[in-house]
């Protein structure tokens, strides 16, 4: 294999990494310099920096493919015309399981696991929800149906998966919230070192407030500076309180 190949494999795998650990996000929005209708079944791969990756994955068959403006869009334009000739190709040899429910037939690849548990995660973590939600009845009932209106307009008719395949548990939604609040107070600790650097004036405030869901107390420390003439607020510590009644 040519060195420039394998090092594709190795970016490539890295990216497939990468995305299950909910470092890279895909967006729908094409390069500003590239108008193919190809991008309608592609997907771009970025940070949250929105620095963007050399690779797309299809939204046809998944697959993540290689993408530089150098080396052009052929591969990316001809992928999707195969799937699209694919997945609209009729197929008259039905057998009886073609008329069956194909939930349980369907793979999960871990990266779409994955992306799912960081959607839970933040989900729990933003709206003060408990992680247990995710095993709720309710809450089955609301993925199952949008997984099935996704599949019901979608574009590659494999059959829609089970959301039972897709929650996961809430002990790996509790250890994905305590990884993604590490990677924020990272992310805000450096941003703070170096606006900093160029701040004259800050101020530091305190604010109480209850929950209006679970009657939770929280007071919070946050801190105030002006940065390109904008006011700017970040809550840099926040605790429950307990009150007790004697």
């Amino acid at each position: 294999m040519p060195d420039a190949k394998k090092d594709i494999e190795r970016n490539k795998k890295q990216v497939m990494e990468k995305r299950q650990k909910g470092e890279l996000i895909t967006t729908e929005e094409p390069p500003s310099s590239s108008h193919g209708a190809f991008w309608e079944h592609s997907w771009r791969i970025k940070n949250f920096k929105n620095e963007y990756q050399s690779f797309v994955k299809c939204k046809l068959c998944h697959e993540i493919l290689s993408y530089s403006m150098v080396n052009g869009t052929s591969t990316i334009s001809n992928h999707v015309k195969n799937c699209l000739n694919k997945f609209s190709k009729p197929n008259n040899n039905k057998t009886l399981d073609d008329f069956v429910s194909k939930a349980a037939q369907v793979n999960v690849l871990a990266e779409h696991k994955r992306s799912i548990t960081v959607a839970c995660a933040k989900f729990c973590s933003f709206d003060l929800r408990p992680c247990s939600i995710v095993k709720g009845v309710g809450s089955s009932t609301l993925c199952q149906s949008l997984i099935n209106l996704g599949y019901q307009h979608g574009q590659a008719k494999l059959g829609a998966p089970s959301v039972n395949l897709l929650l996961p548990e809430p002990t790996n939604v509790s250890r994905t919230v305590s990884q993604i609040a590490q990677e924020y107070r990272e992310n805000l600790k450096n941003m703070l070192k170096n606006d900093l650097q160029s701040v004259k004036l800050i101020g530091i405030s305190t604010d109480y407030w209850k929950n209006s869901g679970t009657s939770e107390s929280y007071l919070t420390v946050n801190i105030h500076y002006s940065k390109n003439e904008q006011l700017v607020t970040y809550m840099l510590l926040g605790v429950s309180i307990y009150i007790y009644f004697h």
